[in-house]
């Protein structure tokens, strides 16, 4: 009889995060610890906890004080706050994954979008998941019901973590001709989908196979249906004593899987159970680059387990969960303390029959040649298991990948949560930096800064604030951003310097750009406009000729619209006033010089003092009749003139050029006659005979 177990089976990386965290609090805490609702689907796990004082309760009304464990399935953020207001410790052991899908739907109800979870409504998941949007979001089971929905033009999906793939797409496909716009975020957790492919294959080259795990586990039902779908015959069991031998008669072949929820120790039990004699289980995890177990490649490799071979009885198959660090596997990740440091690697005490060794090239993913740049003698670190005896004996440990895995924690973690993370930018490559966030994390060239970046170089060395705003964790990769961070920092510093602005203040500010109708100023996360007009008293062409880009200038608030956020700001204000001045020295009838400024239809504009101009009307331009201001003068002309009047309210000054000119005299016209006709005298005339008589007599006068 072969034995054959799928290569993903048991805890997924959520539920043995929750594990730990309910067991790190129960032997920390001095207060009652308590998990809302069972903290996996699996009533042997929940016993276990139970006996180490972790207590399930359904409601947060059965409790008044302690610490209370959100479980891996997550809550709405209204349990949360409930559970604070009520002054509890609160202890989230969320599945991160579960939190992305959180994020997920509340962003598409933000966005506007209805927002569809695909999942089992009555799961906790589905219902933190449905309480992250504030109740907004429809829930469905399957396509039917979809029938019961009138959808929008813009819709959004996300689903359950454990959620088939192939149900997902199918609802996708049914809903996507009915839409104008769809938004779908695939939120299915990568360890379900492999776990399932993994059951899959087994199932269609065995001869029966067995499903361990909780019966109210949603991923461990799923896991059965898949296995029965292929033919072959399928049990879904809580423990190994639910085992009928009838099962098994006739069977060469027998293949075991297990749900995210259930022990390694109760597959053991099943396997046990299973066996005429005790047999020694080897598993062999195979262990990627990064030293976590790679479930699409596990998938393709089933390990098997005969009964040609003898199994010695292990004493801690029924006892507690025991997450002792003697008890070591390939892959695990513990802590030891660094006992001794030689030129080629590292020893680790990790409380083993025999210290663990570091090679250089596990010690970090950076080009080291001395172990003394990354570790201190009696220094405590983390380190994967790669292999507890090598051909010489050696257990070989790898803090690089440890490491790999904390920096993935944090990374998700951050990504969740929104957090600000701090990395050193190492180099500039194709389309933006590279940064070190304890692995490769990339930013973009348009999430460098808020404006556009023309030298990227500039940055390598920098350590930079960013957000986490795409991750993609079978691939290894991580999107970073510090636009994101320098946006929400300048919008806080906005919304601040907006409540406090009130006109007539005085305030420094810094000119961001110059344009030909004046200069905008940033006065801290928000611009305002200084006009040209409010630049100088006198007249000037462009904002270039007193100011530039990047200085520094007080400035005047002249008005502030809130609610549209417009801000008038003043810079003459700040300067002393030329007209009283001018009015100071000056009154009716002085004399003064000035400088032509302006030519217009109706005059012409003189600049008596800086900042003050007064206006020579057109009919004050000269004594004769003027068609047009540039018949008398021109801009740029110096020209004396003549005060008319001073309107001291209206700042006005009227001026003559006139009133200094001698006024002409005006001769009367003296009137002449014409001579009349001579009369002819046979033909000639006393003109033709006598001549002109006004030459005659100015030659007589002459004479």
């Amino acid at each position: 009889m072969d034995i054959i177990i799928a290569g993903e089976a048991g805890f997924c990386f959520g539920v043995k995060r929750a594990i730990e965290s309910a067991m790190e609090t129960a032997q920390d805490s001095n207060t009652p610890v308590y998990t809302l609702g069972p903290i996996i689907h699996n009533p042997q796990v929940v016993k276990k906890l139970e006996e180490k004082g972790v207590k399930a309760i359904d409601s947060l009304d059965e409790i008044t004080e302690g610490t209370v464990i959100i479980r891996s399935h997550g809550v709405s953020p209204a349990v949360i706050k409930a559970a604070r207001e009520k002054g509890l410790h609160v202890v989230d052991a969320t599945c991160p994954f579960v939190k992305k899908a959180q994020k997920e739907a509340k962003n598409l109800v933000d966005e506007g979008y209805q927002t569809i979870i695909f999942g089992d409504p009555d799961h906790p998941e589905v219902k933190g998941i449905c309480g992250s949007t504030g109740g907004k979001a429809y829930i469905v089971n399957d396509i039917k019901d979809l029938h019961s929905l009138e959808l929008s033009n813009k819709i959004g999906f996300v689903a359950q973590t454990t959620k088939s793939p192939e149900s997902f797409r199918d609802l996708i496909s049914a809903v996507i001709e009915r839409s104008k716009e769809l938004k779908v975020y695939n939120t299915i957790c990568n360890t379900t989908e492999s776990r399932q492919e993994s059951a899959r294959k087994l199932a269609k080259n065995v001869d029966v196979m067995f499903v361990i795990g909780g019966y109210n586990s949603a991923n461990t039902k799923r896991l059965a249906e898949i296995c029965l779908e292929t033919g072959t015959p399928t049990y879904h069991i809580e423990t190994a004593a639910e085992i009928n031998k009838q099962w098994l008669e006739n069977k060469e072949k027998i293949g075991i899987t297990a749900g995210a929820s259930t022990p390694e120790w109760l597959i053991k039990e099943v396997i046990e159970a299973m066996s005429e004699e005790k047999k020694d289980l080897q598993i062999d995890e195979n262990i990627t680059e990064e030293g976590v177990i790679d479930g699409a490649e596990a998938a393709e490799n089933t390990v098997e387990v005969n009964n040609e071979s003898p199994i010695e009885e292990d004493n801690n198959l029924n006892e507690e969960i025991d997450y002792s660090i003697a008890d070591l596997k390939k892959g695990q990740i513990v802590t030891g303390t660094v006992s001794q440091i030689k030129e080629d690697g590292v020893y680790v005490d990790v409380n083993y029959k025999t210290d663990g060794f570091i090679p250089l090239r596990e010690l970090s993913y950076k080009d080291i040649n001395d172990p003394n740049e990354v570790v201190k003698l009696n220094e405590e670190i983390n380190v994967v298991v790669l292999t507890l005896e090598d051909s010489e004996g050696n257990m070989i440990l790898s803090k690089k990948r440890a490491d790999f895995e904390k920096a993935w924690e944090r990374i998700l973690e951050a990504y969740d949560n929104n957090e600000i993370i701090e990395a050193e930018v190492t180099k500039v490559v194709k389309g933006g930096l590279v940064a070190d966030v304890g692995l490769r994390g990339f930013i973009p060239a348009s999430h460098v800064d808020i404006g556009f970046v023309e030298n990227l170089d500039e940055y390598v060395g920098k350590t930079l604030r960013l957000k986490v705003i795409e991750v993609e964790r079978d691939k290894n990769n991580v999107v970073l951003s510090a636009k994101e961070v320098l946006e929400e920092e300048k919008e806080k510093e906005k919304e601040k310097t907006l409540a406090s602005l009130e006109a007539g203040q005085t305030l420094k500010g810094k000119i961001t750009k110059l344009v030909d109708f004046g200069a905008f100023v940033d006065l801290g996360g928000i611009e305002g406009l200084l006009h040209i007009s409010e630049m100088s008293w006198g007249r000037i062409a462009h904002p270039s000729e007193l100011f530039e880009e990047g200085q520094e200038i007080e400035v005047k608030v002249l008005s502030v619209d809130k609610e549209e956020e417009r801000i008038s700001l003043g810079y003459k204000q700040l300067l002393p006033d030329p007209w009283q001045e001018f009015i100071s020295k000056h009154d009716q009838g002085d004399v003064i010089s000035g400088t032509i400024t302006k030519i217009v239809d109706f005059g012409a504009f003189v600049e008596v003092a800086e900042g003050v101009e007064g206006l020579i009307h057109i009919s004050q331009l000269s004594h004769r009749h003027v068609k047009t201001p540039d018949e008398v003068v021109s801009e740029g002309e110096e020209v004396q003139v003549k005060i008319l009047n001073i309107d001291k309210e209206q700042k006005r000054v009227g001026l003559s050029i006139k009133e200094l000119q001698e006024k002409p005299v005006v001769k009367a016209p003296v009137k002449t006659e014409e001579p009349k006709e001579e009369e002819s005298t046979g033909g000639v005339t006393i003109r033709e005979l006598v001549g002109d008589i006004s030459l005659i007599q100015k030659k007589n006068k002459n004479s």
